[in-house]
């Protein structure tokens, strides 16, 4: 009777140890000091967007005379052949193209612009509605121009 007490006492003990040991949290790998690590070099300079705002005499879609003009300095108008119209400035972030200001008064309105080499188009980033520049709207709300060589 004495070796069955013994005998499960020590069983009882075995099952104890094994699990403390299978609960102990295992000690973190510590990375060795003296290994070289790698320097990452890029491989080319960063390359602008492949196509940004372009410059130049734009022909409104459908018309023959009437478009816009965009400066490389951030200035642009609007022309019906020897007329201008309007004179502004502009800014451009990503394909954003923010209209600053006019000599009509019209507040800054932004509008996507897609161009694919050719062809210019725009479309209002917030509602055409609250803009309160009929011409504007008329130049801008999804409307197309085309560059003229």
């Amino acid at each position: 009777m004495k070796n069955k007490i013994l005998l499960l006492f020590v069983n009882g003990l075995l099952m104890i140890s094994m699990t403390i040991v299978a609960c102990t949290p295992t000690a973190p790998t510590i990375a060795p000091t003296n290994v070289p690590t790698a320097i990452l070099q890029p491989t080319a300079a960063p390359t602008e967007p492949a196509v940004k705002f372009p410059t130049g005499k734009f022909i409104k879609s459908g018309t023959t005379n009437y478009g816009l003009v965009f400066n490389e300095d951030g200035t642009f108008s609007v022309f019906d052949g020897q007329s201008t119209f309007v004179n502004g400035t502009y800014s451009v972030d990503d394909d954003i193209y923010t209209e600053e200001s006019n000599d009509h008064s019209c507040p800054p309105m932004s509008f996507k612009y897609m161009f694919d080499g050719t062809n210019l188009t725009f479309n209002y980033v917030g509602n055409p509605a609250d803009d309160p520049c009929d011409g504007r709207r008329t130049d801008f709300d999804n409307q197309t121009y085309i560059l003229s060589k």
